[in-house]
């Protein structure tokens, strides 16, 4: 993935509509989320619950207009009561459908814990059954979650795993009446996505929040604050154009690399990563924030470009398989490139 900070429009990229949902029914649409600065800072600032040295994490986000779209139903009768059926579609089109069965959590556990298509569904529906047991069991319906369209890229790091823990968490709640809130919702589906091999941070659930909403993230262990960011490139706002490389990465070995280093820096390269993702990336963020308010198209591209030279240098010498110089040399190939700068001010 590569998110480029244009010199000026683009052309949007359009999203599907859909008629309204059947009678007893009701339509949900989660997004994806682009993490504009202030990556693995989330999951480092949770590290604060063990080790209070360490920054808080601070992430800027925003909310992509692809997601998955979902017409969600109650299941009626004896046959169908605390029974989960999911239809999936991926964004190449692709339908599957699954039945799991609510009475038994421990299966759930096991098919998330297992990996594979289906983990992320059932970790969160896991976690719904175990924590609202009561009310669900009140209700005595099942639940039926058709996601008939998805244009949000899978594996492309836009969150789709988090959007599909939001919107079954989302679900729930809608169908069993159990009011949660959005941040309800994101704790929901972060806990579900844990119970899956997935060693995910709290900011891929703010896909939560909606399409088109920059948010200023800060962790502090297991606390979330939520900065909502109001000024965003003046009268004429800003143009990032999100490029699919073409290249591939292993999430897995470099949150394991990565997560290496905490929480106490052991090495000087664990002291560096440290401070990459604490206090330099504070002042990337704040620095951000602010050329955005001004509306300052260029001095926000030069802040993208320190925050990638940083990255480059600190995290790539953690894991050189996956990231920096050695790691992503497409990437680099593409920020280096001298005929791309008269289009965009940075990009990362």
């Amino acid at each position: 993935q590569l998110s480029f900070l244009a010199r000026g429009p683009i052309s949007p990229i359009g999203t599907m509509g859909s008629s309204d949902p059947p009678p007893g029914s009701v339509e949900l649409f989660v997004c994806g989320r682009l993490c504009l600065l202030g990556e693995h800072s989330d999951w480092a600032g949770g590290f604060r619950s063990s080790n209070p040295h360490i920054e808080k994490g601070l992430c800027l986000v925003a909310g992509t207009s692809e997601g998955l779209r979902a017409i969600v139903s109650s299941l009626p009768g004896p046959d169908a009561s605390r029974v989960l059926s999911m239809t999936s579609t991926t964004d190449t089109g692709e339908r599957r459908t699954r039945t799991f069965d609510l009475r038994d959590p421990g299966s759930l556990l096991e098919e998330a814990r297992a990996g594979g298509f289906w983990c992320h569904v059932a970790g969160t529906a896991h976690h719904m059954v175990t924590t609202f047991a009561a009310k669900i069991a009140h209700v005595g319906v099942g639940i039926a979650i058709d996601n008939y369209d998805t244009n949000l890229p899978v594996k492309k790091g836009l969150s789709s795993s988090a959007a599909v823990c939001v919107l079954v968490a989302r679900a729930f709640s809608r169908v069993f009446d159990l009011r949660l809130t959005i941040r309800d919702e994101m704790d929901a589906a972060y806990r579900g996505e844990r119970t899956t091999p997935s060693r995910c941070g709290r900011m891929d659930q703010a896909c939560a929040f909606g399409p088109g909403r920059v948010s200023l993230l800060t962790f502090d262990g297991d606390d979330l604050d939520v900065t909502p960011i109001e000024d965003v490139g003046g009268p004429n706002g800003f143009h990032f154009v999100l490029a699919d490389l073409g290249a591939g990465k292993d999430t897995v070995r470099i949150l394991r690399d990565l997560q290496a280093a905490y929480p106490t820096a052991t090495t000087d390269e664990y002291r560096r990563l440290h401070e990459l993702l604490g206090s330099f990336n504070a002042k990337t963020c704040a620095a951000a924030v602010d050329a955005m308010a001004r509306g300052d198209a260029r001095e926000l591209g030069e802040v993208y470009a320190r925050a990638q030279a940083a990255f480059d240098e600190r995290a790539g010498a953690v894991c050189p398989t996956q990231l920096g110089h050695l790691g992503s040399p497409v990437l680099r190939a593409v920020l280096t490139n001298e005929s791309l700068r008269e289009f965009a001010w940075g990009g990362k």
